[in-house]
């Protein structure tokens, strides 16, 4: 191609045709709508996961540090309590993210009851004596069964977390 333009032969990197701009390697509509269907929602929910483990563990780590400071509250070695203060200690940074993140109290109280109640469904036969899970095993199965009801909640309100809290704001107030 020369200063003036495209030379005999020569093709131009655009070919206008119409409004359009067309690229000679640029992806069919098609192409783009499946990624703007289909990756961008996968990529929100999992960031959306990922955002709330990650405020789980700040706040896992700031127990552990008041924790090592303060020294273990009145009842800690009874499991209730300590998987209470585990559960407080990660729900309170994760509804505060989701909060700035733009979703409403009530997301958060959701999410929150739905980390904590398989939590619980585990730590619960523990408390009444039932020997099926060793110190151990309770934690590991407790930290995946609150993360497996957080993902359970996220698939049944997908709308919300995979088209981020923004286009949830906005189709509540058009409902209003």
């Amino acid at each position: 191609m020369n200063a003036t333009g495209p030379g005999p032969g020569e093709k131009t990197p655009f070919t206008a045709t119409g409004d359009a701009i067309e690229r000679p390697n640029a992806a069919p509509p098609s192409t783009n709508g499946l990624i703007r269907r289909g990756l961008v929602p996968a990529w929100r929910f999992t960031r959306h996961l990922l955002e709330m483990v990650v405020a789980m563990v700040a706040g896992m780590v700031v127990l552990g540090v008041a924790l090592r400071m303060l020294g273990e509250p009145p009842g800690y070695t009874n499991p209730l309590v300590e998987y209470a203060c585990m559960g407080a200690a990660m729900s309170a940074p994760m509804v505060a993210w989701m909060r700035y993140r733009g979703h409403a109290w009530s997301d958060g109280l959701e999410m929150t009851v739905a980390m904590l109640a398989p939590m619980f469904a585990l730590v619960l036969p523990v408390e009444l004596g039932v020997p099926v899970l060793s110190e151990h095993s309770l934690m590991v199965l407790s930290h995946a069964a609150m993360i497996l009801g957080m993902v359970v909640l996220m698939v049944y309100r997908r709308d919300r977390y995979a088209h981020g809290a923004h286009a949830h704001r906005v189709a509540r107030k058009d409902a209003a």
